[in-house]
């Protein structure tokens, strides 16, 4: 093993036990595509399962989108029998159509989970995180988009997260990994935004290291405002709903936070709870949040109900 190799494997290795991502005897299941991050995430985690101490297990999703993913799902197959860890294959059988990108992160999040393991891990690197932060900031996102992804978040945990693609392409050469490379890849948000990132260096060079630098900055001052909000949440709210009035005393990013604990759906978007803060349902009423979901405000109490 090159010494670059053994640096790469080393850092790994530390964040894992740093980052307190899971404990020995935990079992994890490596979620492997096929791509070189996550058959690099299912090589370093077994050349380094002594060390960090967890019981090991492979899944691989097909899709159904592609001709060429079956291929790859016995590519990963073999590699992970030749590693001798569990292996399981998933096949999900997709249609095309609207919302495909998110019925398909959904879909394989539920077969992962599905699983049942202690913990999930997935190969996302330190080039993923720049991007998640470029593609929140471009949707409007506030810190909790910009922060990005977490090393650990539920059960899913990522210990690649601090990583470079590039090093792990070229730990991945060193080192005889096989990998494959998804061709719709190229078509995809995902993928815009990764052809962008030369050009953003080439206008301040490491844009990548620099916004993964101001993800973990974000998640630290979240962690202290998600502290603050624990503490208005057991004055304002109890189970007739959240104070109208003592919300709307609040600073507004204060109360933005708070509606959206209550709101408690990705699927609902900023706009309807920032009129909330501008003002709306002070007298009572009814608000479309979107999502198939609704607010409602009766005796000074705010609440979301499912119509």
């Amino acid at each position: 093993m090159t010494d670059s190799g053994r640096t790469t494997q080393r850092r790994v290795l530390d964040a894992v036990q740093r980052l307190g991502l899971w404990q020995p005897g935990d079992t994890v299941c490596l979620a492997v595509s096929g791509g070189v991050d996550s058959m690099v995430l299912m090589h370093l985690m077994h050349r380094t399962q002594r060390a960090h101490g967890a019981q090991l297990s492979v899944v691989s999703i097909d899709h159904g989108l592609r001709a060429e993913s079956g291929r790859e799902v016995g590519m990963v197959e073999a590699a992970a029998i030749a590693l001798n860890l569990p292996f399981h294959a998933v096949r999900l059988n997709l249609r095309p159509g609207p919302n495909l990108a998110e019925r398909a992160r959904e879909a394989r999040q539920n077969a992962l989970r599905a699983h049942g393991t202690d913990w999930i891990a997935t190969g996302h690197h330190r080039d993923d995180q720049a991007e998640t932060v470029l593609y929140h900031l471009l949707r409007g996102s506030g810190m909790r988009g910009l922060m990005g992804m977490r090393a650990k978040s539920g059960p899913w945990v990522r210990p690649l997260l601090f990583e470079p693609r590039t090093a792990l392409q070229q730990w991945a050469e060193a080192n005889g990994v096989e990998w494959s490379e998804d061709p719709s890849n190229a078509g995809s948000q995902r993928g815009t935004l990764r052809e962008l990132m030369p050009r953003l260096d080439a206008v301040h060079g490491g844009a990548s290291r620099a916004l993964a630098r101001s993800a973990r900055l974000l998640a630290s001052e979240d962690a202290w405002v998600e502290a603050l909000v624990d503490d208005e949440w057991a004055a304002l709210v109890d189970d007739s709903g959240l104070d109208r009035v003592a919300l709307a005393s609040r600073h507004p990013a204060l109360q933005l936070r708070l509606l959206r604990r209550l709101v408690a759906s990705t699927r609902v978007r900023a706009e309807p709870l920032e009129s909330v803060v501008s003002g709306a349902l002070m007298q009572g009423g009814r608000l479309d949040l979107g999502g198939g979901l609704v607010m409602v405000c009766s005796g000074g109490r705010l609440k979301v109900e499912a119509p």
